[in-house]
């Protein structure tokens, strides 16, 4: 799967190994969960289970790339049942080519998970309506928050569709109420977001163009990709809807490849709210029930791709910030299907074309997520340039959140300098890749770009004569050398 490839080579960034921590035991997941992430407690219930059979890198991202494959056979599935078998491959392609789907379906969190139960629980509105059956319907909105909490934003569009899965709907939501009502006093767990401004907005801040606070110059084809995706979906829901209220396909297109003109294959015609574009789509409902007109699912499908993000930026400015591209990731198969739906009707060699410029766009990003540095921290780089250097004496100061965890993950390093330790005579000093490292004309460690409680740590190094001898700057991290010189001067 696109997913799997290339998911044991990225380091383990901050947030992955905070669920690599608390899956370890279950006194470190109640502390985690009592103390911050109480959010999260049905995946990490799941993760803990999970890390039985295994703790690597690419055995805990292995659920995110499982929900990368559900999400898009989901997908593509409701897209056929929509438009028919083009559309929904389209729609699964579409999804596939994002390199945001590639990167958290290679990440230790939920987000992925969070894109499955979006659809999944779309799939299963369609089902219920068509047969009437609303169990499975339910266990779909109850899972929705236990993926994350903000993936409810996703069922509004569910009302814009048929509001006779209220009932239902509502049936589903104590779980919903439950899950924000305990994490509601973890709020100051966000706390590092800050108001999202109009850059995290348009330029990459949106589950469909990427996860970068500011797009890289290299990743603008895969930013342009994202947006592409976004418009045509959007493009595509502009003519359905409109061909839905009874316009004519142009001459000569041929009917066959048209979405939304003919049910599914062995689907009962007089099942679905379908009809020939002359009679209007909503002519043949059938009194009392039935499938909504698709046109109802497009016009959801526009709802649960653009409000999550007003929403959520409109609460991080009003309220509190809780914004991040991430966060909205399950808006982006809508965006997908749409495309897909949009696109059925297009002739195949415009659709290979358009496949190949896709896949083109986004091939830098999709590389580079699966090199070392590709979830933005380089700590097995980290820890394998100290083993290689390492000396007997030497002790370790972490300046930066999570890098003792991250480099000790990967390697075996020296002990860490504590107060009162006698002075050795090489300290290696890690450190986020933010501000300068050395002080500007000197070989004196820098504090600039260091967090105010860590401060004294650098403060005790120059109290203590150290000085950098080397330098290893790495992405999201970097490595300093320091040493002083041995007691009588000598080296």
């Amino acid at each position: 799967m696109l997913a799997v490839a290339g998911s044991w080579a990225p380091s383990m960034w901050a947030d992955e190994l905070a669920t690599a921590q608390t899956a370890t035991s279950w006194d470190t997941l109640w502390e985690t969960l009592r103390e911050r992430d109480a959010v999260f407690l049905p995946y990490y219930l799941l993760m803990y289970v999970w890390s039985r059979a295994g703790t690597a890198d690419w055995w805990l991202r292995l659920p995110s790339a499982l929900a990368v494959a559900a999400a898009t056979g989901l997908l593509a599935d409701l897209g056929r049942r929509l438009g028919g078998v083009r559309a929904g491959t389209v729609a699964g392609a579409a999804l596939l080519v994002l390199p945001a789907i590639s990167r958290f379906g290679q990440e230790a969190r939920p987000y992925t998970l969070a894109v499955a139960a979006a659809v999944f629980s779309y799939w299963c509105l369609h089902r219920a309506l068509e047969t009437g059956r609303w169990g499975r319907y339910v266990l779909s909105v109850v899972l929705l928050p236990c993926t994350h909490l903000f993936a409810v934003l996703s069922l509004p569009a569910h009302l814009v569709v048929s509001r006779r899965c209220l009932p239902w709907l509502a049936l589903g939501s104590p779980v919903t109420l439950a899950v924000a009502a305990v994490s509601a006093g973890q709020v100051g767990q966000v706390n590092w977001l800050e108001a999202p401004g109009w850059e995290n907005v348009v330029l990459v801040r949106s589950a469909i163009t990427g996860w970068q606070p500011q797009p890289e110059p290299g990743n603008l084809p895969a930013v342009l990709l994202g947006w592409a995706v976004a418009l045509a979906g959007l493009a595509s829901a502009a003519v359905l809807l409109r061909r839905g209220n009874g316009d004519r396909p142009a001459a000569g297109t041929p009917t066959d490849d048209l979405a939304f003109d003919r049910p599914p294959a062995g689907t009962p015609t007089g099942h679905l709210a379908l009809g020939r574009p002359s009679d209007g789509v909503l002519a043949a409902r059938p009194a009392g029930g039935g499938v909504p007109a698709p046109r109802a699912f497009a016009a959801g499908l526009v709802v649960w791709g653009l409000l999550p993000m007003p929403v959520l930026v409109a609460v991080s400015h009003l309220v509190t910030p809780v914004y991040s591209s991430r966060y909205v990731l399950f808006a982006a198969p809508a965006f997908a299907l749409l495309t897909g739906l949009g696109a059925a009707r297009l002739p195949r060699a415009v659709l290979v074309a358009g496949l190949g410029v896709a896949v083109a766009l986004g091939a830098r990003q999709q590389v580079l997520l699966r090199t070392e540095p590709g979830h933005q921290v380089s700590y097995r780089a980290a820890a394998e340039i100290v083993a290689a250097q390492r000396r007997d004496g030497d002790r370790t100061v972490y300046v930066v959140p999570w890098a003792r965890q991250g480099l000790t993950r990967y390697g075996t390093m020296p002990p860490e300098r504590r107060s009162g330790d006698a002075a050795g005579e090489r300290v290696w000093l890690v450190r986020s890749d933010f501000g300068r490292a050395v002080r500007p004309g000197t070989a004196l460690p820098s504090r600039n770009g260091v967090a105010p409680g860590m401060v004294p740590k650098v403060d005790a190094l120059l109290e203590g004569g150290y000085t950098v001898t080397r330098t290893w700057p790495l992405r999201g991290v970097t490595v300093l050398l320091l040493e002083r010189p041995p007691r009588g001067g000598r080296r």
